[in-house]
């Protein structure tokens, strides 16, 4: 039976790769790659699968080219990303000169000019643009006709596949081997339990937030069988805490109720917590998944001001954010505010229209990201046509650990400081403080919480 090998490589940071979206942590979190976790379900029934996820057990390059050393791996499938490629191609080409292996990486920064990348990394053999389809398993059976989403090389050339993105669509798939990731020491301020692991239901977004990369992957969700196949799967291996890590819990109302509904009914004791939007979901929706067991809900609220939410197309308003905190509040439910601070129209009023508005939605906990303009995004587009970044531009990194750009008002070095200051004003509160004692319950959030406001302030100083 041929042996791969599912790579997290290692990095001089906390670096999350997976699911095209590459960043640093900011708060000492890190979850169970969703790349490679669907894969190794793809891939149990006719291979021999490992994992290493070298970020999570603090590996070096030599500790992890020994590891790959020591076993006759046929395939090695490694994520890599924008925020760490100078670093993934070293280990690539590391990889290549060790072993006679098949090489094949996933990332957000190959979601373009993919060609140029693996012609970067010589050591490259393909490109998967697309982990929750059976392309890897075609690749690996040179059944080349039926690829869509990956590029490889042949006979010395870079092959081409067509790219198909599929558009509200159903599709399954075996369930992921869990069992390959739950001993790793991933953590999440969120979680309730240290036992914990994470599902996607869905592939993509179907709404065309500028700044972000889902829209351009299509869209595609799994049947609620096989959702719940995977979640009973979950729960037998004592696993208690799920992040759920769809894009937007709930863009699918009948599947997603559909769900909560079949784990409330088949007694399936588990806690989780998902990312929504506030104009997806409403009481009735909000009710059934506590009842399910969300405790957590990440909003992306991005900004207060009415002008830039339109101009990123976020498609709400203020008074339907305030609206679906307000609900949350109500039914125990706890919420994660996400803030983006240095779009293109930003201005010091606007970030200081938007910590203030951080603070009086009571939400449980902020990020504060900055401006991205990653690769296949409008917001990208639009920041080179107005100068604010250059098309070579690659070092992205959402975190605000490097600020990638200025806006059309603020320089770099300003985005920054009122980065800085929204952290500041939010967490160092004595009324935010308070609340966030009062909902502790338990000696494991207490440390988590402990854990993550010291990796916070330390990112903050």
């Amino acid at each position: 039976m041929r042996r791969i090998l599912l790579l997290n490589p290692p990095g001089k940071k906390l670096y999350l790769r997976d699911y095209y979206c590459s960043k640093v942590s900011q708060a000492e979190y890190i979850n169970p790659p969703i790349d490679l976790l669907l894969l190794s379900g793809r891939l149990q029934k006719t291979y021999k699968v490992d994992m290493i996820d070298a970020i999570v057990e603090r590996l070096s390059i030599k500790d992890v080219l020994g590891k790959i050393q020591a076993k006759n791996y046929d395939v090695i499938i490694i994520l890599v990303g924008s925020v760490s490629w100078e670093e993934d191609k070293i280990i690539i080409n590391k990889i290549k000169n060790k072993k006679d292996t098949l090489v094949i990486a996933s990332g957000d920064l190959l979601l373009q000019n993919s060609k140029k990348r693996m012609e970067e990394a010589a050591g490259l053999d393909a490109v998967l643009l697309d982990f929750a389809s059976n392309d890897i398993v075609y690749f690996l059976e040179g059944k080349f006709d039926k690829i869509r989403n990956m590029l490889y090389r042949h006979n010395g050339k870079i092959i081409e596949s067509e790219l198909i993105r599929e558009k509200n669509t159903f599709f399954e798939l075996p369930v992921p081997k869990h069992d390959l990731f739950i001993n790793k020491n991933y953590r999440h301020p969120f979680t309730r339990s240290k036992s914990f692991s994470a599902i996607l239901t869905d592939f993509g977004c179907p709404f065309k937030c500028t700044f972000c990369i889902m829209p351009i992957l299509g869209f595609k969700y799994r049947t609620v069988n096989n959702v719940i196949e995977e979640i009973h799967y979950i729960s037998s291996l004592g696993i208690k805490e799920l992040f759920w890590a769809d894009q937007t819990f709930g863009v699918t109302k009948d599947r997603n109720k559909n769900i909560c509904q079949r784990i409330i009914d088949e007694n399936i004791t588990i806690n989780w917590f998902t990312f929504s939007r506030v104009d997806v979901i409403d009481f009735e929706m909000l009710e059934l998944m506590k009842k399910a067991g969300c405790h957590t809900i990440i909003f992306g609220v991005e900004s207060a001001n009415e002008e830039i939410l339109r101009k990123c197309q976020k498609g709400y308003t203020k008074q339907q954010i305030i609206q679906a905190f307000e609900w949350c509040d109500q039914l125990g439910i706890n919420t994660v505010a996400t803030f983006i601070l240095g779009l293109p129209e930003e201005t010091k009023e606007t970030c200081l229209e938007t910590i203030k508005f951080a603070k009086k939605i009571k939400c449980d906990f902020a990020s504060f990201n900055v401006a991205v303009p990653r690769i296949g995004t409008k917001l990208r587009e639009n920041a080179i046509k107005s100068g604010l970044v250059n098309n070579g531009f690659t070092v992205m990194d959402q975190s605000g650990t490097v600020v990638a750009m200025p806006t059309k008002n603020l320089s770099i070095k300003e985005v920054k400081k009122l980065k800085r200051k929204a952290v500041f004003e939010f967490y160092l509160r004595f009324s935010y403080l308070a609340r966030r004692v009062n909902k502790i319950n338990s000696f494991f959030q207490l440390k988590i919480q402990i854990r993550n406001a010291v990796a916070l302030l330390r990112n903050f100083f």
